[in-house]
């Protein structure tokens, strides 16, 4: 089913109310026992997004939490800041759906569905005191466990998480939860969940920040009047006003920067599409449905959907009944947008939609016919790195391409790693990574035979063609060199991408590897 979300900054936010959400929450543990695949939900604020983009309308700080969230089945707005933005786009959001309240409405929920609870995470023993008061305020409440160990996402202990996570993941599975809460903080507790998503047997699991401690009574809320009208962050300021200054300001200032030149597009368009067309901000303008058969042209398995002029709510509203089944037999989808001239933050919305649909699907998926406007929007909306090589200048080129990818090309566009280890002259051996390199991905990967084949040899890392790699990722290079090392032999990363470079830099691993950007180490 199509989500309604808005796009703030690159992160889609779904636009819901707190009840919407626990009815969504409870729709998910039942999908993934049906699919048998784990659920994320994101709470996400404004200090969230500061982390997630760079200062630069072209940089992304952190690219692996922009696809967590990207790719999670849920995300709510922790912070009247987001709701405020959503309506200077004129796509207002309900209301804020923030940790602090989700947990003790879902515990309500919970009881009513019987439902159980797990609480990960959290300062001190705020986890288990935290359980224990939504007991006795939820008579009938299952808690399927409580514990609060630490977690390395960052540094050298990131080598040995695999291990070091392994007695946790044994204790949540062997609880059976349906619902895993998790209060490592962001953005640990998202990393943690993603490294761990192929070994995880719960249903759904919710990163929660420092809800536990606010339960617990650790931290306290604002009065419910400040609360109400968005100034719960100026109370929590007044209250720890030299821990939370600085982090506050920061945030205040970087995420108003980034927004600011959004907005002012979005109102652009608006001028231009109300010159263009009087009648469009008509309230009551009766709009005919576009029919399906209108919207899709086959050729043989690549199929193409023409986007309508405006892709806005109402744009998106008419596309919904169709795509819902447009990925059960087409390996490739061409999103044609040579009719759009606007679209707004759910149309964004709808195209990371489809985008991370797409992704889980192992499906191909293009734009084409977009113009310099329509570009603008994706840049400034922070979006600019989903077109990428993904969009052509006209539909034709675009089926051309696909008309010649071959099987090698479709793998890297889909989950699949493609990887190969050749030899050089020297006996140097060279391990060549593209496409995604992330958690999935590693899952049917043979780290094992990676490292036999490289013991004994020097070893360079080809990665002039990997597009993603996450923090699990990362940790394959680690071995890869530790194999090498043991015999004695060096080993350097090769024409790395900028993404993989900050994320070693995030993570504080780049001291541990030589690096070049010289690929044509890998020829001579």
């Amino acid at each position: 089913m199509q989500r309604d979300s808005v796009i703030i900054l690159g992160v889609p936010i779904d636009s819901l109310t707190l009840s919407q959400a626990m009815d969504k929450i409870v729709d998910l543990v039942a999908e993934s026992r049906r699919d048998g695949i784990p659920k994320l939900v994101a709470t996400v604020n404004v200090d969230f997004i500061v982390q997630t983009m760079g200062k630069r309308l072209s940089e992304i700080r952190h690219a692996e939490l922009l696809d967590i969230l990207r790719r999670a089945d849920l995300v709510t707005a922790d912070g009247m800041p987001i709701v405020w933005l959503s309506r200077m786009l004129r796509n207002p959001l309900p209301e804020r759906v923030t940790g602090a309240d989700m947990v003790p409405a879902l515990a309500t929920r919970a009881a009513r569905e019987g439902l159980s609870l797990y609480f990960l995470g959290g300062q001190t023993n705020s986890a288990e005191r935290a359980a224990n008061i939504l007991l006795k305020r939820n008579p009938g409440l299952k808690i399927a466990g409580v514990l609060s160990p630490i977690v390395y996402t960052e540094g050298e202990h990131l080598e040995f998480y695999e291990e070091e996570d392994a007695a946790i993941v044994a204790d949540v599975n062997a609880a059976a939860p349906d619902i895993l809460l998790i209060a490592f903080g962001n953005p640990k507790q998202e990393l943690w969940f993603r490294r761990n998503v192929t070994r995880l047997k719960v249903p759904l699991s919710i990163g929660i920040g420092g809800t536990f401690s606010f339960i617990a009574g650790d931290i306290s809320r604002a009065p419910l009047a400040i609360q109400r009208i968005g100034l719960e962050w100026l109370w929590r300021l007044a209250v720890e006003p030299i821990r939370l200054w600085r982090r506050y300001l920061r945030a205040i200032m970087t995420f108003g920067l980034q927004l600011w030149p959004a907005v002012m597009d979005y109102h652009r368009q608006r001028r231009l599409i109300t010159c263009y067309q009087p009648t469009w901000r008509a309230p009551k303008m009766q709009v005919e449905p576009t029919k399906p058969e209108q919207l899709l042209s086959s050729e043989v398995d690549k199929l193409s959907m023409t986007l309508p002029e405006r892709l806005d709510a109402l744009g998106v509203r008419n596309l919904s009944s169709t795509i819902e089944t447009i990925w059960q037999s087409e390996h490739a989808l061409i999103l044609d947008f040579t009719q759009v001239v606007f679209i707004d933050s759910m149309g964004l919305g709808f195209i990371v939609e489809m985008w991370r649909t797409a992704l889980n699907l192992n499906k191909v998926l293009l734009m084409a016919g977009m113009n310099d406007d329509i570009r603008r929007t994706f840049a400034l909306s922070r979006l600019d790195d989903l077109i990428g090589d993904n969009s052509f200048r006209d539909l034709q080129l675009a089926k051309q391409y696909l008309n010649s990818m071959d099987l090698h090309q479709a793998k890297i566009a889909g989950k699949e790693l493609p990887s190969s280890v050749t030899y050089k002259k020297d006996g140097t051996a060279i391990v060549t990574i593209e496409g995604r390199l992330d958690a999935l991905s590693l899952k049917n990967f043979d780290i094992t035979a990676i490292c036999v084949a490289v013991s004994g040899h020097n070893c360079l890392l080809d990665l002039h063609a990997l597009n993603f790699v996450d923090s699990s990722g990362l940790v394959l290079f680690v071995k890869i060199q530790r194999a090498v090392i043991a015999h004695g032999k060096s080993c350097i990363l090769c024409a790395p991408t900028d993404g993989v470079l900050k994320l070693l830099q995030l993570t504080r691993l780049e001291q541990l590897f030589t690096i070049t950007d010289d690929i044509m180490i890998l020829h001579q």
